[in-house]
């Protein structure tokens, strides 16, 4: 997920809040995380992908730090699994405790500047992504690698991002990166995305 500074420093300001560190846990590279709908995880160091849970679509790569399962109560099951990328370090903490130390520490402007960024990046994730033919929703994907972090881009294969992130077939997504390469509209060296230059499909 993109990370602009009020959303880091919301971060960074609630994270503070719950680490007593003697709850965190070890999550290790490559391992999934699955946790119930009364739980919150928050995440403190490492790489992750966010999982949609009934098909492992790729809904997002981040680095720590991140809030993960903010749900409403009463929701069937969290929607993502988390994948540790490199060794994560997280806490799980319950609905009710977590809301009750928001209370209590007065951190609701945090709360509305974090759920807002979260809010934002799915509208923009399903403006990109949803309802297009194959080649605009590859474009969509691009792009969406290109808001994440410049360590997580710089290490990702462009293709396998787009396949994962979409679930179009590889033979359909290299034929539109070919496309879009052809045109200049993008940049690869290597399987890794340099620079967009532009995107015909996007606005």
């Amino acid at each position: 997920m993109p990370q602009y500074a009020p959303h880091q420093k919301a971060l960074a300001h609630i994270l503070t809040i719950f680490d007593d560190g003697a709850n965190k846990r070890r999550l290790p590279r490559y391992n999934h995380l699955t946790f119930q709908t009364d739980k919150i995880c928050l995440i403190y160091y490492g790489d992750y992908s966010l999982l949609r849970r009934r098909d492992e679509l790729l809904m997002t790569r981040s680095q720590a730090p991140g809030i993960v399962g903010l749900i409403l109560p009463g929701t069937a099951q969290q929607f993502v699994t988390i994948r540790a990328e490199s060794d994560c370090d997280y806490q799980l903490v319950s609905h009710d405790a977590f809301f009750t130390q928001i209370a209590q520490q007065q951190a609701h402007q945090q709360m509305y500047t974090l759920l807002l960024t979260q809010i934002t990046w799915q509208y923009q994730r399903e403006e990109w992504l949803f309802g297009y033919n194959s080649l605009v929703t590859v474009q969509g994907a691009i792009l969406l690698l290109d808001r994440l972090e410049p360590t997580i881009r710089a290490g990702t294969n462009v293709a396998d991002f787009v396949v994962k992130s979409t679930n179009l077939s590889r033979s359909i997504v290299m034929k539109s990166m070919a496309f879009l390469r052809q045109q200049n509209a993008i940049e690869i060296n290597k399987g890794k995305l340099i620079r967009i230059n532009y995107l015909p499909d996007i606005r």
